[in-house]
């Protein structure tokens, strides 16, 4: 009873305090760090765990964009990390070898004043120019010179180990926007230099598959420094467990059908199961009916979610089915329909005729539907689908398949799930 009480305090407090109880369950905004909360993943980081243990090893986490690599990435250096929290950066498309090499270093002197001693250490001994001129250790600019060599780099990660003890970690994130393949080629002898000296240091990469490949191609025995990751998208159970774990902590019963439909909607990105999940729990909250979810909020939150989803995501909905708007959008829904990513073009004409049965339409005939799907993958740099000469055709970028099939349940189309042997699961209910 007294639990009971609890939870339900939670929807009974200000929407402040409901918000920072949302946040510790839901992280729809930012990568996770903690394997309490990293559902559906725990093979992989027991993986990560154990690779971990062999000295010169290093990790690399590939896989569609918005499938929880960060947040795997973070997990799993916050539990491998000894002597001090693991060091977090972020590539752009301008980044450079020395840029990333010098947030790293950034980073860890701005968290620990002896870094930048240490370093002095080793500008005496190995002719590093970290510093500039000869500032006194209250006025210290830290400065790394150009050109960075891979040398210099390499002690700059020995200096770090030393200095932050036993095995420090470094993430380097959204790798895939390096595209220059002498800074692929850089890291990839560096993993390959700290590895054979020794130093007790050890990088996560995380990128989309092509960025990774190139990195291990960067080097002839690249492969055999790194535990690779190929993380596929989030299991149906744990998207469930997600949704209900939530639910649970903040006093909010969700139906089965509803979380099921969340688990459906959400095409495997953990993005999804977040984003929907809060915009769900606050549409509870506000309502103020002691915690149910019920079919009218369900809908307004599906709404508010497809409003506010990014414009990366949203916008080529909108220019897709702007002209067009329903036919458009069924061939859409049907692209995004089952578990494939790549469909011919016979079996999303043989969907899209469904999906207008289920909307009560006539569907288009066969040239006028082919024509229509040509369109929808023009040459522009935003176009929504990408297709082959084969007559084989996908979304550009995989996590649309997502957003079209919360615009799809938004519809009252039903598509069938993401995973074949979800099939049989949805259709029972």
């Amino acid at each position: 009873m007294d639990k009971l009480n609890s939870l339900r305090s939670v929807l009974t407090q200000s929407s402040r305090e409901f918000g920072l109880a949302l946040g510790k369950v839901l992280s729809a905004a930012q990568p996770l760090q903690s394997e309490e909360f990293l559902k559906g993943r725990e093979q992989q980081l027991h993986g990560i765990e154990k690779a971990l243990y062999a000295p010169g090893r290093h990790v690399l986490i590939h896989g569609l964009r918005g499938v929880g690599k960060s947040s795997l990435a973070q997990t799993a250096a916050f539990k491998t990390a000894r002597g001090h929290d693991p060091i977090i950066v972020s590539c752009d498309p301008s980044s450079t070898f020395k840029s990333i090499i010098k947030d790293i270093f950034d980073d860890a002197s701005g968290r620990d004043p002896r870094v930048v001693e240490v370093v002095r250490k080793v500008e005496v001994q190995g002719g590093l120019s970290f510093l500039k001129g000869g500032a006194s250790s209250s006025q210290t600019e830290r400065e790394i010179p150009e050109p960075l060599s891979v040398n210099d780099a390499v002690r700059v990660i020995h200096a770090l180990s030393d200095t932050m003890g036993e095995r420090p970690v470094f993430v380097v994130d959204e790798f895939d926007l390096i595209q220059s393949e002498e800074v692929q080629r850089d890291f990839a002898n560096l993993v390959k230099q700290v590895s054979d000296k020794h130093i007790e240091a050890c990088f996560i990469f995380c990128g989309i598959a092509e960025s990774t490949d190139a990195l291990m191609a960067a080097h002839a025995s690249a492969d055999r420094y790194f535990h690779a990751v190929n993380l596929g998208r989030l299991p149906w159970e744990a998207r469930v467990e997600i949704i209900n774990g939530a639910a649970e902590a903040l006093g909010i019963s969700v139906d089965r059908n509803t979380a099921l439909r969340i688990a459906a909607i959400s095409d495997g990105f953990p993005f999804y199961v977040h984003f929907i999940s809060e915009k769900l729990f606050w549409a509870v909250y506000e309502a103020k009916n002691g915690g149910l979810v019920t079919p009218d909020l369900f809908q307004d939150a599906m709404a508010e979610a497809a409003s506010a989803m990014d414009m990366k995501l949203r916008g080529p909905w909108e220019r897709a089915t702007q002209k067009y708007e329903e036919a458009s959008a069924a061939i859409l829904y049907a692209v995004a329909d089952g578990h494939e990513f790549k469909k011919r073009s016979s079996d999303i004409f043989e969907g899209y005729t469904g999906i207008m049965k289920q909307l009560d339409r006539t569907p288009l005939g066969r040239d006028k539907f082919n024509a229509r799907m040509h369109r929808l993958k023009q040459t522009s740099s935003d176009c929504i689908l990408s297709g082959t000469r084969a007559g084989w055709y996908e979304f550009t970028e995989k996590m649309i398949r997502g957003y079209v099939r919360l615009k799809a349940d938004q519809a009252g189309v039903f598509l069938d799930p993401d995973h074949p042997a979800a099939v049989k699961l949805m259709r029972n209910e």
